[in-house]
C-alpha cells in the first residue's frame, strides 16, 4: 500500500525531492476521527527517538487539527520506517493509516507545510497558534538534522511574513474573541471590571481573551458556585453566585453575559439601577441563545448581542479567506528561497562527501 502512496504523490526531482508528510488531518479523518488518532507528547518522542535510531531526520507536528510527520528519505526503506512509526504512534495499523491520510512528497509536501504554517490548512483559517505549535515541535525534535530543521524554519518564516504581509490574521474569527474586541474598541478594558455571567464553555473563551489582554479586574457570576470558582481560579478573579447579581452589575463598567437559560437572568431593573446609581457607561455583550439580558432603552447602556456578533464573525471569515490568493504569493517567494537554500545544501553534503571519500582513499593508500 505504501508503494501506491508514494507512487501516486507529487513528484520533485529537485533539491527537495527528499522531502516526505505524512498529514493525518480534520480534512482527512473530520475532527472527531481525529480526536481519537491523537498522539500524546510521548509518544511523539518515542516516534522521533525511533526515526533518529534509524538514521532518518524527522519532525512530528501535532496540533487539535492535525498529526504530521516530516521525514528526509534516503530510500524507500526510511518511509517505510516512517508510516510503521508514525502508525505506532498513534495506535494505528500502518496499511489503514496510508489509506486515510494525505502523502505529499518535495516540492508538493514543503508546500503543505508552508500553508499549514499560514493558517491555510486550518479549520480558523489564519489562525496564529500553529506558528508557536511548529517552533515547539521542531524544538522537541532534537537532532532532527539539517535539511528537516531548514524545511521547518523556512515554513515557520512564511508564516509569519504571511501575517506581517496580508490580512489573513485580521478579524476576531470565534464569538467569544469577536465580543471582546468589540469591547476593546469601546472602552478601555485596561481599567475596567468586567463582569462574565456564566460558566460555560463561550464564557470560559470570552474570560480567557480578556484575561490575556490583561483586563483590569474579573468577576465571575454563576448559579452553581463551584463552577465559577473554578474558571475564575486559573484567572486571578473573583466569583459569585447570581444572588450577588445586582451588587455587581452596579459595580462592572462591562458585562458578557453568556449563558443558557429560558428567561433573561439581567433584568431591566438591574440595568435601570445601575444606570442610576452611576455616571459612567455600561457596555453589555449578550452572547446568550435566547438572550439573557433583557432589552432596554436606557441611556447609559450600550448593547450587543449573539446575532451582531455572529454577523461580524462572519465577514472576518470572508475577509481572511479573500486573503489567501495574497498568502500563496508569500507562499511561492519564501519557496523559492528554501529551493535555493536546499540546493546550496546538497552541493554541501555532495562536498563533504566526496571528501571523506578522499580522505579514505588516501588512508588505505598510505597502509
Amino acid at each position: 500500500m505504501l508503494a501506491s502512496a508514494t507512487a501516486a504523490s507529487p513528484s520533485s526531482n529537485g533539491a527537495l525531492a527528499p522531502l516526505r508528510v505524512l498529514s493525518i488531518s480534520h480534512r482527512t479523518h473530520g475532527m472527531d476521527g481525529l480526536a481519537a488518532l491523537a498522539a500524546t507528547p510521548s509518544a511523539a518522542a518515542a516516534l522521533h527517538a525511533s526515526m533518529t535510531s534509524h538514521g532518518i531526520e524527522s519532525v512530528m507536528l501535532t496540533t487539535c487539527n492535525r498529526v504530521e510527520l516530516y521525514w528526509r528519505s534516503r530510500t524507500p526503506q526510511d518511509d517505510l520506517v516512517a508510516t510503521g512509526s508514525l502508525a505506532a504512534a498513534i495506535d494505528a495499523g500502518a496499511e489503514g493509516l496510508v489509506r486515510q491520510s494525505s502523502w505529499l512528497a518535495g516540492d508538493a509536501a514543503a508546500h503543505h507545510l508552508f500553508r499549514v504554517c499560514a493558517g491555510l490548512e486550518s479549520v480558523v483559517i489564519g489562525e496564529a497558534e500553529v506558528l508557536g505549535q511548529a517552533r515547539a515541535a521542531l524544538e522537541a525534535s532534537h537532532g532532527a538534522g539539517r535539511f528537516v530543521t531548514g524545511v521547518f524554519q523556512a515554513a515557520i518564516r512564511a508564516g509569519g511574513a504571511a501575517r506581517a504581509e496580508t490580512g489573513i490574521g485580521h478579524g476576531a474569527m470565534s464569538v467569544a474573541s469577536t465580543a471582546v474586541q468589540w469591547l476593546a474598541a469601546h472602552v478601555s478594558l485596561a481599567s475596567c471590571r468586567v463582569l462574565i455571567v456564566g460558566a460555560g464553555d463561550t464564557a470560559r473563551k470570552a474570560a480567557r481573551h480578556l484575561n490575556a489582554i490583561n483586563v483590569g479586574s474579573m468577576v465571575v457570576a454563576n448559579r452553581t458556585v463551584d463552577r465559577a470558582q473554578a474558571l475564575a481560579r486559573g484567572l486571578g478573579a473573583e466569583a459569585v453566585g447570581l444572588d450577588a447579581l445586582q451588587d455587581e452589575i452596579l459595580r462592572a463598567d462591562a458585562i458578557v453575559s453568556a449563558v443558557n437559560v429560558s428567561e433573561c437572568v439581567i433584568t431591566r431593573d438591574h440595568l435601570h439601577a445601575r444606570c442610576a446609581r452611576a455616571d459612567r457607561p455600561l457596555f453589555v455583550v449578550d452572547l446568550s441563545m435566547p438572550p439573557s439580558v433583557e432589552l432596554t432603552e436606557s441611556v447609559g447602556i450600550r448593547r450587543i448581542d449573539l446575532g451582531v456578533i455572529e454577523l461580524a464573525t462572519r465577514a472576518n471569515r470572508e475577509q481572511r479567506a479573500a486573503e489567501a490568493p495574497r498568502v500563496e504569493v508569500v507562499i511561492e517567494r519564501e519557496l523559492a528561497w528554501l529551493r535555493r537554500w536546499a540546493a546550496r545544501e546538497g552541493l554541501r553534503q555532495a562536498r563533504s562527501r566526496r571528501c571523506d571519500h578522499e580522505t579514505t582513499r588516501g588512508v588505505g593508500a598510505e597502509s
